[in-house]
């Protein structure tokens, strides 16, 4: 027996035995550890921004003026702004589908640089005419502090602006201030509607947190289902906790009425390959638990799902 296979075995052994039969028990067994723990993660706000060698959301990163982005098919640890996701505040994105001006690039390379109040001078001009990006990179200036005294109650004011206006980056990261409660009572009720605003603009942490939202059902009628299609959604978009998440609700009867342990693998073992390490502990299981046949199934679907940047994986 090797040494993984011991270690595992190991593992194993300090799960009592009634919670030993099959896949379905070993998820009933995470939530207070792995899942709690990705909940944790993703709702506090990250305290790093893209070019600062810290991690943002993958769906959330800054772009560049040509729109390139990270690959999401990448590990997480490749490129320096693929790095974990988490679901913290975010500054909007260059989009070269839409027009934008000089200075809102300057000012993004001003943020990069660390050169906050130049950031802040090529923005604030801007967010006086209603530039909408703008208001939500001055937003976030002061929700960390950054150039100026730190505020949530600024933060908010300067994202709602933003928010208003349709910007998804904005609506997620007032979200975000409503789900923590930061500068105002935490407020489930509108978190799920701001999250659900920046979903329904495809940003691929919105999907994601009011997946927890209806998986929790926290501010809104618990919907094992609809979480687990918000999950998916965020998940093809290359968000690694979405993908783990997905994985896990794959395993779990309560979405569709049956355990799927080939999809639970697959989306479990693309986690971890873009660095969500906690996904070891659903894929070492049921790679002593699955049949040769689905296991090798299931492997055969992480490549096609890699290969194809997600395009061929696991659906509901």
């Amino acid at each position: 027996m090797n040494r993984r296979a011991r270690f595992f075995l190991k593992r194993w052994a300090a799960v009592p035995r009634p919670f030993r039969r099959n896949a379905r028990d070993l998820v009933a067994r995470l939530p207070a550890a792995i899942v709690a723990r990705a909940a944790a993660e993703a709702c506090t706000v990250c305290l790093g921004l893209v070019g600062l060698g810290l991690g943002l959301s993958a769906g959330a990163l800054a772009q560049t003026a040509s729109g390139a982005t990270a690959s999401p098919s990448a590990p997480a640890s490749a490129p320096a702004a693929a790095a974990r996701p988490t679901a913290g505040s975010a500054p909007a994105r260059i989009d070269p589908r839409r027009p934008y001006s000089e200075e809102l690039q300057a000012g993004l390379n001003a943020l990069d640089r660390r050169h906050y109040s130049t950031a802040l001078r090529a923005w604030r001009t801007l967010a006086d005419k209603g530039e909408s990006r703008a208001q939500n990179n001055i937003g976030l200036m002061y929700e960390k502090g950054l150039g100026v005294t730190q505020s949530y109650v600024e933060a908010m004011a300067w994202y709602r602006k933003a928010a208003d206006q349709g910007l998804p980056e904005a609506q997620f990261n007032l979200g975000t201030l409503y789900h923590n409660g930061y500068g105002v009572e935490i407020n489930n009720g509108q978190a799920v509607s701001w999250f659900r605003k920046a979903a329904d603009q495809q940003l691929p942490d919105a999907h994601y947190m009011l997946g927890l939202h209806l998986w929790e059902g926290k501010g809104i009628r618990r919907d094992p289902l609809a979480a687990l299609d918000q999950f998916l959604k965020g998940a093809r978009q290359g968000n690694v906790n979405a993908q783990f998440m997905a994985g896990y609700l794959f395993l779990s009867e309560e979405p569709t009425g049956k355990a799927n342990a080939v999809a639970g693998y697959t989306w479990a073992e693309v986690s971890r390959l873009n660095g969500y390490a906690e996904a070891v502990d659903i894929t070492e299981f049921l790679n002593y638990r699955m049949k040769e046949k689905e296991l090798t199934q299931a492997k055969d679907w992480v490549r096609r799902c890699l290969a194809t940047k997600y395009a061929d994986c696991p659906r509901i």
